[in-house]
């Protein structure tokens, strides 16, 4: 551990991994206090800027280089002023509704940080939607995380999800219809909850499909305000409907620094790993619960020889059957004929992400599927849900797999189970 005293209005930088405490005296980090005894951890391929309120003592443990001085606040002057345009322009008892977007790497879960703690003071409940799935701060890898803030909070990767909604992987590509559902949702939920929301999203803006979820997002959200961070006019043709008076244009942090595709993936299993870390193995029977995502327990039982679960699937839909290896024509000759077979090998399941949904299709927690167990009729499902059982009405299937620990072990195709 080291020691150092820091003066009153100096500017520094913590590049993590670090810890810091502050010892005594007072410091305030991405707008947010930290008093006498308070701690912060600075993630892997993250920075904190510091600024202090007055003359302070700070206890820290990182890299020798990465407690460093700067000459001035590393934040844009341009972000202070949002916070007081929000504030008069909302509307009392309605929901302000703003979206950040930029490219990859160019600070928006930073700027969505600084800005919420800066709406608490001004508005009171702030949320925070983070549609990054593939480098979440807001909840484990695949899901859309909200956080509804009723205090200030440094790093959202330590804080708990308010609101969690399963999207199933780390890119949007082949769930863009759950992407728009989980937005819509969400939406729904803060104007119950919030009098501020914050809407943080991914870094794909560009080409087919970048340009058609940013307009979707666009469309179905009809934000008050537009947050463009960006180093030049790489956005602009995603607000080109817009007027001006909702339209923020903001210049990106200089400390805004670039993460490699191998960091970015250490930082979400980072997030996945923690979020596991606690589970434990339950199961459950499939008469408990629907599924959604998948053919599988949507049709009508069938007995097909060869087959450890075959179900006659609804209208052209044709018959889903599984069994433990590729089928053989012996095995085939009773099977209906004239109609699609959907053959799915048992097995393929284990490790995929799924959710455990409540009857209002409420996401409760993630799991990893262990085991189908169709000797037994059950689910074999490793989550950290410590909840009743009962409480779980439906499991809904992602694509992404992943091992004991949460880190990423590969992918389903969707529409295979």
């Amino acid at each position: 551990m080291k020691i150092q005293n820091l003066q009153k209005d100096d500017f520094y930088l913590l590049a993590g991994p670090a810890e810091l405490t502050v010892r005594s005296g007072s410091l305030e980090a991405i707008a947010a206090r930290l008093g006498t005894g308070e701690k912060v951890v600075v993630p892997l391929g993250k920075s904190l800027p510091i600024k202090t309120l007055e003359t302070s003592s700070v206890e820290f443990e990182a890299k020798d280089d990465a407690f460093t001085k700067m000459e001035a606040s590393s934040i844009p002057s341009e972000w202070d002023d949002l916070p007081e345009k929000i504030a008069k322009e909302r509307v009392a008892g309605q929901l302000y509704k703003v979206i950040v977007m930029g490219e990859v790497d160019t600070g928006k879960t930073f700027f969505s940080t600084y800005l919420a703690n800066r709406l608490i003071a001004k508005l009171g409940r702030t949320a925070i939607l983070d549609c990054d799935t593939g480098q979440s701060d807001i909840g484990p890898t695949g899901t859309f995380g909200m956080l509804v803030m009723k205090k200030s909070a440094v790093f959202l990767t330590e804080e708990i999800p308010t609101h969690l909604y399963f999207v199933g992987a780390h890119s949007p590509g082949l769930h863009f219809l759950p992407v728009m559902t989980g937005l819509a949702t969400m939406l729904r939920i803060a104007e119950k909850e919030a009098d501020a929301l914050i809407i943080d999203t991914t870094g794909w803006v560009q080409g087919d499909g970048g340009r058609a979820i940013k307009k979707a997002k666009l469309d179905i959200v009809n934000p008050d305000l537009v947050v463009l961070m960006q180093r030049g006019t790489e956005l602009e043709h995603l607000v080109k409907h817009l007027p001006p008076s909702r339209i923020a244009r903001l210049p990106v942090s200089k400390k805004a620094s670039l993460t490699s595709q191998l960091d970015r993936k250490t930082l979400r299993e980072m997030v996945s790993t923690r979020y596991f870390r606690d589970s434990h193995v339950v199961t459950i029977p499939f008469r408990q619960v629907f599924t959604d995502r998948s053919f599988f327990l949507t049709g009508s039982p069938l007995s097909l020889p060869g087959t450890l679960h075959s179900e006659k699937l609804s209208g052209f839909e044709g018959v889903f059957v599984v069994t433990s290896g590729p089928p053989l024509p012996e095995m085939t000759k009773e099977w209906p004929k004239d109609v699609a077979i959907r053959n799915f090998i048992a097995g393929d399941e284990r490790g995929l992400l799924i959710a455990l949904l409540s009857g209002a299709q409420d996401c409760l927690a993630l799991g990893r599927l262990e085991e189908i167990d169709f000797l037994n009729n059950q689910f074999r499902i490793r989550t950290p849900y410590k909840a009743s059982l009962e409480k779980v009405a439906g499991i809904q299937f992602g694509s992404l797999r992943v091992n004991e620990k949460g880190e990423e072990a590969g992918f389903l195709e969707p529409g295979s189970l």
